[in-house]
């Protein structure tokens, strides 16, 4: 049903639950570009018949060997172009943006914390700027006043 979001120990167990699948899928289906982190995953593939039998295969693999179950509502195949929403980004192949759910929890949280200690806003502020930096965010962390 997922993993906890931000416990260090989801986290590990994920790596380690979760290495039997990257075994499979980087050694049996031998996919050349395989991205996993925590319990997302993306395999980016030129041909649609082979992303088809990675899905099938995958799936299989998850019930068979793990008892685990892909959410069937969050697999999809469809090309690059129209973009990849991954890990708290929209990544396309021009640039990356920050997921506007991202955004908006920014927004809240700094409000929330307009009253607080310097210390705990800054922490915040720094938090959300090193998110913004992996994508074209200059504008958000200036807009925000994220700025250092």
């Amino acid at each position: 049903m997922g993993l906890p979001i931000g416990n260090l120990t989801s986290q590990f167990f994920a790596n380690v639950y979760l290495n039997e699948l990257d075994q499979y899928v980087k050694h049996q289906l031998k996919a050349k570009r395989y991205l996993r982190y925590v319990d997302d995953f993306i395999i980016l593939e030129r041909d649609e018949t082979t992303l088809d039998y990675y899905q099938e295969s995958i799936n299989s693999f998850l019930w068979e060997k793990l008892t685990l179950m892909a959410h069937p509502g969050k697999q999809f195949i469809r090309p690059v172009a129209s973009g990849i929403d991954f890990v708290g980004y929209f990544v396309k192949p021009e640039y990356v943006l920050v997921r506007r759910r991202v955004v908006g929890q920014c927004r809240r949280q700094m409000a929330l914390l307009a009253n607080a200690p310097l210390a705990k806003r800054r922490a915040c502020a720094g938090s959300y700027r090193a998110h913004f930096g992996f994508a074209n965010g200059y504008r958000l962390t200036r807009r925000w006043g994220l700025t250092a």
